[in-house]
């Protein structure tokens, strides 16, 4: 929910990596990095503790409370040239540099690793376009299907499908087989042909900001940064 995508990020500013055996210690999610994040299915990389001005009051924040910690997990950040996951699931609930989401999570741990989500994503790029950050307010933006589509079954079935999959730097997105199974599902959810989602596959993998190579415009020869 958007209270508990808030109440999240103020868990965030409260918390500093430290050691497992420190009392009052939480698995966490801090890295984004691509040489990581491969696969849907994810392990923390990190113990979190309090910050000591805040311990007590935090310890009690976050307690049993799961609206604070999710199994799913979508990013704040992303370097689009060689990131490659946004989102993941991971089966103990943690939080960090990843916000934790709602319910249905594998099923929407797939679909925010669809090309129309990423989409969505870079479309609120800020200053830096290779390594957009978001804000909650960005990620409550994306949407996603409707309670009652039958979506999530196809979406979930991805998930099972390709979570254990190294999926590919979205540059090489064409030969990505992990990806093309999630875009099946999304485009199922979207009530499009498959064939439409992977031409923004492929347009999307060649864009300059994702590959790192400027564009030329056919006939000019000037360079250019819009997506062919």
């Amino acid at each position: 929910t958007a209270t508990a995508l808030a109440q999240a990020g103020g868990v965030q500013d409260a918390y500093e990596i430290g050691d497992e055996d420190v009392a009052g210690s939480i698995p966490g999610f801090h890295s984004v990095s691509g040489s990581l994040r491969r696969k849907m299915r994810a392990e923390h990389d990190v113990w979190y503790v309090p910050r000591r001005a805040r311990r007590r009051k935090m310890e009690r924040l976050i307690g049993d409370n799961e609206t604070l910690r999710g199994h799913l997990l979508v990013p704040m950040r992303l370097d689009t040239i060689g990131g490659r996951l946004s989102g993941l699931w991971s089966a103990k609930p943690s939080f960090g540099w990843w916000v934790p989401g709602e319910e249905r999570q594998k099923a929407l741990a797939a679909w925010w690793n669809s090309t129309p989500v990423r989409l969505m994503l870079l479309n609120r790029r800020a200053q830096k376009l290779t390594y957009p950050t978001w804000q909650l307010a960005h990620l409550r933006e994306v949407r996603i299907p409707k309670p009652d589509s039958l979506a999530w079954e196809s979406l979930r079935a991805a998930f099972d499908q390709v979570c254990d999959t190294e999926l590919l730097p979205m540059r090489h997105a064409d030969v990505c087989d992990a990806r093309r199974i999630i875009d099946e599902a999304a485009a199922f959810a979207l009530g499009i042909v498959p064939d439409l989602i992977s031409d923004w596959r492929r347009r999307l993998a060649a864009e300059p900001t994702i590959t790192n190579v400027r564009a030329k415009l056919p006939r000019s020869g000037k360079t250019s940064y819009a997506m062919p």
